[in-house]
């Protein structure tokens, strides 16, 4: 049984490969569709075109069980677009610096900061 296990065990590991290729694959495409969620309507329309014809793709490949390399390279193209989203503001909700005149970014000021001291006694 030691002998049939050990001609076996190259064959176990691709499988393991795959297997944890897919889901890495099927992960990321979850967060991609996710963030384009988030984004709703101000993520650019290319952009969401891009995401969602990669999603499609995604779904479609690791339902035919698609070779080790094409699972890797679209997961590497998932993640590129998942990067580019993310930088993406949600909502228009993030504020940009504005210049003070002198050339320099002002400092943003957010108003959710409480200034407040902690005493342990």
């Amino acid at each position: 049984m030691l002998a049939e296990a050990e001609a076996h065990r190259r064959e176990d590991e691709q499988l393991r490969k795959q297997v944890d290729a897919r889901n890495e694959l099927d992960s990321v495409a979850y967060q991609v569709e996710r963030r384009l969620a988030e984004l709703g309507d101000t993520a650019a329309a290319h952009d969401r075109a891009r995401a969602e014809m990669l999603v499609a793709d995604a779904r479609r490949t690791a339902k035919d069980e698609a070779p080790l390399q094409e699972v890797q390279a679209l997961t590497s193209e998932l993640q590129q677009v998942l990067y580019g989203l993310q930088s993406a503001p949600a909502g228009g909700n993030e504020r940009q610096p504005s210049s003070n005149g002198n050339g320099r970014a002002a400092p943003v000021v957010d108003d959710d900061v409480v200034d407040a001291e902690f005493d342990r006694s």
